[in-house]
C-alpha cells in the first residue's frame, strides 16, 4: 500500500455538512468526513478541508462561525448534493432545498432535518507544511441532538462508498 493510501487504514469517517455565512448573510454548505474532536475542555472539533480558498473557508475567515451537522440516513442524499457549487451570491442551503433555522448562539443558520448540530466559533485555522487540506478548529458553542440511532449515522468510506455503523458494543477499559 502507498502511504497516500493511509485514509483507507482509518475508515470509515462521519459525514457532516458545515454551514457557514459571508459577511452579508448569504448561507453556504458543503460536506466533509475529515471531522473529528480535538478538546474536550474546551469542546473542539476540527473540520479538514482542501488546501485553497473555498467558500466554507472565506466566510469562517470573515464571520468566525459555522455550524457542523452529522449527516444522518433520513437526509444523506441532500447532503451529498451540497458539493455542487452555487455562485457566491447565492444561498446554497436555498438552491439545494434544506430549511435552515436559527442557531442559538451563533449567526450561521442550521439545517432543521439535522439531529446532530454543533454550533463553533473559529479558534484557529492551520495549514500543514506542504498538506492539501488545512484544519479548520472551532469551539462547540452550543451542541443540539435527538438522540438518533447509531445505524442512522452516514459514515463515508471512499469515493461513492459509504456505511452506517450496525452494531454498538463495549471493551472493558482499566483507567
Amino acid at each position: 500500500m502507498q502511504p497516500s493510501e493511509f485514509v483507507r487504514l482509518i475508515y470509515p469517517r462521519a459525514v457532516a455538512v458545515v454551514t457557514s455565512i459571508n459577511s452579508e448573510g448569504i448561507a453556504n454548505a458543503a460536506p466533509y468526513s475529515w471531522v473529528c474532536p480535538v478538546s474536550f475542555t474546551p469542546p473542539m472539533l476540527l473540520v479538514g478541508i482542501q488546501n485553497r480558498e473555498t467558500r466554507t473557508v472565506r466566510n469562517i475567515r470573515e464571520t468566525k462561525e459555522f455550524v457542523v451537522h452529522v449527516v444522518t440516513r433520513d437526509w444523506e442524499q441532500t447532503a451529498i448534493e451540497c458539493e455542487k457549487k452555487a455562485r457566491d451570491n447565492e444561498d446554497k442551503l436555498a438552491k439545494i432545498g434544506l430549511e435552515k433555522i436559527k442557531s442559538e448562539k451563533v449567526n450561521v443558520p442550521s439545517i432543521k432535518k439535522s439531529k446532530i448540530v454543533m454550533e463553533c466559533r473559529l479558534s484557529e485555522i492551520l495549514v500543514p507544511k506542504n498538506a492539501d487540506h488545512m484544519l479548520v478548529i472551532g469551539e462547540i458553542v452550543a451542541a443540539k441532538t435527538s438522540e438518533p440511532k447509531l445505524e442512522e449515522i452516514v459514515m463515508h468510506l471512499l469515493g461513492e462508498k459509504f456505511v452506517s455503523p450496525g452494531e454498538e458494543y463495549s471493551i472493558e477499559r482499566k483507567r
